[in-house]
C-alpha cells in the first residue's frame, strides 16, 4: 500500500480547486461569488490534516520530509491563501466581474507551494514550483483589459520560464556531482566544481522567485500589473515555498564535504543581502504607488532574510540555525498579504496612489486598524511580531560579528537601511488615516464579512507572535 499520508493537506488544497472549478461552470455570474467558500472549506479540511501528520516524518522514499518548522509554515500558506480567496472575492465583486476560474487557480498554486515546503528532493521541489508558478502567471494577467497587467504577466512569464530552465540544469548538475536528487545528498569525491556550479545555478533559479537582488527586476512590473489581491499572494505564499526550498538546500551545504562552496555562498547571501535591502529601501522611499512601495519592500525583506540564512556560518555554528530567519519569513509573510489585502479593500477603481488612499481606514476603522498592524510589523514597530523579527536578525548578526568583523559593517548598514524603508510603511498608515484638507474623502467600497474576518485574523496572529514564538 502506498503511504501518502504526509501529501493529504495537498491532495485537500488540489480537490478545493477541483470542486471550484467545477462549480463555476454551473453557477450564474452573481452565484460565482460563492465560490470562495468552496476554498474555505478545503482550505479548513486542510488545516486538520496538517494537524493529523504533525510531527518528525518522511514518506517511505523520502521524497517528503515534515517536521515543526514545515507545519507551521503549512498552517501560514493556509492562512494566506485563505486571505488571497478574501481579497479575490471582495475585489471581483466590486468590480462585478466573473473570473471564477481565479479562485482554483489560487488553490492550484497553493498546493504547488505546500508541495515545495514538503519536498526533500528537487524532483517533487520542481514540480510544486511549476504548479504554484504556471497559475500565478495567469492571475498576474487576470485583468486582461489593461496593458500594464499583460505587459507585467508576458515579462513575468519569460524571466520565470529561462530561470526554470536554470534551475533545472542546476538540478542536472546536482545529480552528477552527489548521484542523487536528494536535497540532502552529499558531493562525490572528484566532483566538487560541478557540485559548485549546480549549487550556484540552484541558488540563482531560487533567488528569483524571492526577489532577490539582482533577480528583482521584475518584481515591480509583477506586483504594479496585477491586482493587489494577487499581489498579496505573491509577495507572501511564493517567498514562504522558495525560502523554506532556500532553506534545505543551505542546511544541506551546511552539513556537506565542500567548506569552499559553503564559504562562497555564505559570502554570497550576505552581500546580495545588504543590497537587496539597499535597493529595496532605497528605491521604494520615491514610490507614490503602495502597490510599487510593498514590492520594493518585498526586496528588501528578502535581504533580511539573506542575512539571517548566512549568520550560522559566519558565527562559525556547529548546528546550523535558521530559528531567526524562519521566524522573520513568517511576520513578513503575513504581514505583507494582511496590508496589500486591506489596501485591495481601500481602493477606488484600479488606483493604489496614496492619495487616492487617504482617510480611506476612517470609514472602515476595524480594517484600517488590521491593515495598519500588518504594515507596522513590516515597518518593525513594537507591539506586531515584525519588531521582534527584525530585532532577531540583528541580534543574531550582532552574535556573529564577534567571530567575523567584517559583518558588523553589514549589521550596521542593514539596521540604518531597515530605519528608512520604516519610513515608507508609516506614509501609507499616515495617508490612511488622514484627511485632504478639512473634508474626508468618501469611499463607498463595501468589504466583505470574509476579508474583514481574514484580515482581522492576520493581525491578531502578528501580535500573537510577538509573544509566542513557534521557532525558538
Amino acid at each position: 500500500m502506498i503511504d501518502i499520508k504526509i501529501l493529504l493537506p495537498v491532495i485537500a488544497v488540489v480537490l478545493g480547486g477541483i470542486f471550484a472549478l467545477l462549480a463555476e461552470s454551473f453557477l450564474s455570474r452573481d452565484g460565482k461569488h460563492n465560490l470562495p467558500w468552496i476554498n474555505i472549506f478545503f482550505l479548513a479540511i486542510a488545516t486538520c490534516f496538517v494537524k493529523v501528520i504533525s510531527g518528525n516524518f518522511s514518506d517511505p522514499w523520502h521524497l517528503f520530509l515534515m517536521d515543526g518548522v514545515k507545519e507551521v509554515f503549512l498552517y501560514a500558506v493556509i492562512l494566506c491563501t485563505a486571505i488571497g480567496t478574501a481579497a479575490l472575492q471582495n475585489t471581483l465583486k466590486s468590480k462585478n466581474t466573473e473570473c471564477g476560474e481565479a479562485y482554483s487557480l489560487l488553490m492550484f498554486s497553493a498546493a504547488g507551494i505546500m508541495l515545495m515546503v514538503l519536498s526533500a528532493d528537487f524532483m517533487p521541489l520542481f514540480l510544486g514550483m511549476e504548479l504554484a508558478s504556471f497559475p500565478i502567471y495567469v492571475l498576474v494577467a487576470m485583468n486582461r483589459r489593461s496593458r500594464e497587467s499583460n505587459e507585467a504577466a508576458f515579462k513575468y512569464f519569460i524571466s520565470g520560464a529561462v530561470m526554470s530552465a536554470v534551475f533545472l540544469y542546476g538540478m542536472a548538475m546536482f545529480y552528477g556531482a552527489t548521484g542523487s536528487t536528494l536535497i540532502s545528498g552529499d558531493v562525490l569525491k572528484g566532483r566538487e566544481t560541478i557540485y559548485q556550479v549546480a549549487i550556484f545555478m540552484l541558488s540563482l533559479g531560487l533567488l528569483f522567485k524571492v526577489g532577490a537582488f539582482p533577480l528583482h527586476f521584475w518584481v515591480a512590473d509583477a506586483y504594479t500589473g496585477a491586482l493587489a489581491a494577487v499581489t498579496g499572494y505573491m509577495a507572501a505564499v511564493v517567498k514562504i515555498g522558495a525560502f523554506l526550498a532556500f532553506g534545505a538546500l543551505w542546511l544541506s551545504l551546511f552539513n556537506s564535504s565542500a567548506p569552499l562552496v559553503i564559504a562562497r555562498e555564505a559570502i554570497l547571501f550576505l552581500c546580495l543581502g545588504v543590497a537587496s535591502i539597499a535597493v529595496g529601501a532605497l528605491t521604494g522611499l520615491s514610490q507614490i504607488s503602495a502597490k510599487r512601495i510593498l514590492a520594493f519592500s518585498a526586496v528588501a525583506n528578502a535581504g533580511f532574510i539573506l542575512l539571517g540564512f548566512c549568520y550560522p556560518y559566519f558565527a562559525n555554528l556547529q548546528e546550523m540555525d535558521l530559528s531567526s530567519a524562519y521566524y522573520f519569513l513568517l511576520t513578513y509573510a503575513i504581514g505583507s498579504i494582511g496590508a496589500l489585502a486591506g489596501i485591495s479593500a481601500f481602493m477606488n477603481g484600479e488606483s493604489d496612489n496614496l492619495d487616492d488612499l487617504r482617510a480611506a481606514a476612517r470609514n472602515k476603522p476595524f480594517l484600517g486598524c488590521c491593515v495598519s498592524v500588518c504594515l507596522g510589523s513590516l515597518a518593525g514597530l513594537p507591539i506586531a511580531a515584525g519588531f521582534l523579527a527584525k530585532f532577531r536578525i540583528f541580534a543574531s548578526l550582532i552574535s556573529a560579528s564577534f567571530e567575523t568583523r567584517a559583518v558588523f559593517g553589514i549589521t550596521v548598514a542593514a539596521f540604518v537601511l531597515a530605519i528608512i524603508s520604516a519610513a515608507y510603511y508609516i506614509r501609507i498608515i499616515y495617508f490612511l488615516w488622514s484627511y485632504s484638507g478639512n473634508v474626508p474623502v468618501q469611499k463607498n467600497n463595501k468589504v466583505s464579512s470574509l476579508l474583514s474576518a481574514t484580515i482581522g485574523v492576520a493581525a491578531i496572529s502578528l501580535i500573537v507572535l510577538a509573544v509566542w514564538i513557534p521557532f525558538a
